[in-house]
C-alpha cells in the first residue's frame, strides 16, 4: 500500500478542509449540511466526506491519547524525562501529546509538526516506506538540515532506517535540536502497522549511554508493547 500522497492533492485537500472549518467558524451557530455546502461552494457529498474524516481522526486520536496517557505519566514520573506521543500527518510528525520536563519548555507543543527524517518517531514511520516511497517522500519534503547531526542524504537515511527495523526502535541524536537526545518505540495496531510512536527525550547527561541501555530503553519498550497490545496488536 502506498503510504505517500501526491503533494498537490494533499495541498488541495488541506485547503478545502480549512475552508470548511472557516465557514463553520464564521457562522458561529449550527449549520445544515445543505447550507454549509452552499457557503463552502462544494457539493454536499464532498463536505460530508471531509466532516466524516475530521470526526474519525478526532475519535481515533482521542482514543489513542486516553490509552497512552497513563503510560506516559508513568515514564515521566520514573525517569524524570520528557515523553511524547507522535503520529504521522502529511509527511510530517505531529505531536498528539507531550509531557515536558522543565529543562525543555521550548520544544514543539501538542499539534505542532516536526520533520520525519530528523526525529526518532519520524524514522519509525519512515521505516515502513519502500525505497520508491522514501524517494517520493524526499522529492516532496527534502532532507533539510537543522543541526550538524541532521541526516541530509538519502543513502545515509536508508542505512539508518535499516538499523531501525533491526533494532525495533529509533534514536534522535541531536538531529533536530542541539543538546537533545530521544528514543522512540513503535505503537502497532491489530494489522501490525506502526500507527504512532511513543518517545522519551532529555539532555545528553540525563540520557547517557549507560542509562539509555539499562533503564530507559527497557522501560519505553515495555510501555510501547503494552500500549500496542491494547491497540489489538499480537506478535
Amino acid at each position: 500500500m502506498n503510504t505517500t500522497k501526491n503533494p498537490r492533492q494533499t495541498s488541495q485537500s488541506s485547503i478545502r478542509l480549512l475552508h470548511i472549518i472557516e465557514c463553520l467558524a464564521e457562522n458561529r451557530t449550527p449549520m445544515r449540511l445543505q447550507d454549509l455546502a452552499e457557503k463552502a461552494g462544494m457539493t454536499q457529498s464532498t463536505v460530508l466526506r471531509y466532516l466524516y474524516s475530521i470526526t474519525e481522526s478526532l475519535n481515533s486520536q482521542l482514543s489513542l491519547r486516553s490509552i497512552t496517557s497513563p503510560f506516559m505519566n508513568k515514564l515521566v514520573s520514573r525517569l524524570s524525562l520528557g515523553t511524547c506521543l507522535v503520529v504521522g500527518r502529511d509527511g510530517e510528525c505531529m505531536y498528539l501529546d507531550c509531557i515536558e520536563n522543565q529543562d525543555f519548555s521550548s520544544l514543539q507543543r501538542i499539534g505542532k509538526a516536526a520533520p520525519m527524517h530528523a526525529t526518532g518517531s519520524g524514522k519509525l514511520l519512515l521505516s515502513q516506506y519502500s525505497d520508491a516511497e522514501l524517494e517520493e517522500y524526499i522529492k516532496a519534503k527534502g532532507l533539510p538540515q537543522y543541526t550538524d547531526y541532521t541526516i541530509t542524504d538519502m543513502e545515509t537515511l536508508k542505512a539508518v532506517l535499516a538499523k531501525v527495523r533491526e533494532n525495533g526502535y529509533a534514536m534522535d541524536e541531536q538531529e533536530c535540536e542541539l543538546g537533545l537526545r530521544c528514543v522512540s518505540f513503535p505503537l502497532r495496531d491489530y494489522t501490525g502497522s506502526i500507527t504512532a510512536a511513543i518517545s522519551v527525550f532529555g539532555d545528553l547527561k540525563g540520557m547517557n549511554d549507560e542509562r539509555l541501555q539499562n533503564e530507559i530503553i527497557p522501560m519505553v519498550k515495555d510501555a510501547a508493547e503494552s500500549i500496542s497490545a491494547r491497540l489489538g496488536y499480537s506478535k
